[in-house]
């Protein structure tokens, strides 16, 4: 008897909401350059692969890419950003704490693209090792240890050193460990496999090339902005598909119930979970097939003067439990 109840509660209240707002529209993830929460280590191709013109095409995407940015080493939500320059070997050229306004960040980008090295060859697990060390030396003693980390990679050319230095294997670590990958591919000689290695390499969705019509833009709303929507811990994040990488997020969290309680029950033992959880609300099919087989609570997520995305006023039409 208790389920009955339950379904013509979820039915009544479906249709009423459906009639009162009309579409649905599920809250976005918000793309404010100056409001990211990140620690972001960019690893620069300076071989002569690249040369001068692609290094000058390169140095001016990443300050159109950071010129809103927060860059500093003032706690809270704030960018803190590295470099790193590969060839045969790689260098650390500027550390996370070396940074301490945007302005100073641009100019030493334009810095290093004005000397290329001569070296011939670059490999990219070398540059991409190299920023691994950055981030990790970035978080000693636990600090800034919440913030989400990324590592922009600009290439022109994808070369493996054989099984124990493949890139695409040390890239899957580092993903794995966390991380994101944004690949910027400079496709100086028309390799046709050269982009479609890069593609491995990146987080899913974040391969990028020269000639996308809006790279600077393509790299901050589906790279930077996306990477800086994340949820809490223990909590699942809202997606146009659950478990694929690369689907569309959006900015609500989800948390998994196992109380088998009535409405009104289940309701308050969300709010108590979290202070303004609620439960979830569903306005359309794609919703409904993504939560209902797990049985999820949710909250909003908004920013919050610690960079961490929030909870929101909750939801005033909770739709059912259980």
């Amino acid at each position: 008897m208790r389920i009955s109840l339950l379904n013509s509660i979820f039915l009544v209240c479906f249709g009423s909401l459906r009639l009162a707002y009309g579409q649905n529209i599920e809250p976005e993830c918000a793309c404010n350059m100056s409001n990211l929460w990140l620690d972001v280590v960019v690893v620069i191709d300076n071989s002569q692969g690249m040369g001068h013109n692609g290094l000058d095409e390169v140095a001016a995407n990443i300050a159109t890419v950071f010129a809103q940015s927060n860059i500093t080493q003032v706690l809270g939500q704030t960018t803190r950003v590295g470099i790193v320059t590969y060839g045969k070997t790689a260098t650390v050229k500027y550390h996370l704490t070396s940074f301490h306004d945007t302005e100073t960040f641009i100019s030493k980008i334009f810095d290093i693209a004005d000397k290329p090295i001569t070296d011939t060859t670059s490999y990219i697990y070398t540059g991409l090792l190299a920023a691994q060390t950055v981030l990790h030396d970035g978080r000693v003693n636990g600090k800034r240890d919440n913030v989400r980390q990324v590592i922009i990679l600009y290439a022109s050319a994808y070369k493996s050193q054989g099984q124990e230095e493949d890139p695409v294997q040390l890239a899957k670590q580092i993903k794995e460990d966390g991380i994101d990958i944004i690949t910027v591919g400079f496709n100086q000689f028309g390799d046709e496999y050269f982009l479609a290695g890069l593609v491995k390499i990146a987080t899913p969705g974040m391969a990028f090339n020269n000639t996308n019509a809006d790279l600077a833009g393509e790299i901050q709303m589906n790279g930077l902005c996306k990477i800086n929507c994340f949820c809490p811990t223990a909590w699942t994040q809202y997606t146009s598909q659950f478990g694929l990488a690369s689907a569309r997020k959006f900015a609500l969290c989800l948390k998994l119930s196992d109380i088998d309680a009535m409405w009104m029950a289940a309701k308050i033992a969300c709010q108590h979970m979290d202070n303004s959880a609620y439960l979830v609300s569903e306005l359309d099919e794609t919703k409904h097939n993504f939560i209902y087989p797990q049985r999820f609570f949710i909250h909003r997520m908004e920013p919050c003067p610690d960079g961490a995305l929030k909870i929101a006023i909750p939801y005033p039409n909770d739709m059912f439990a259980n």
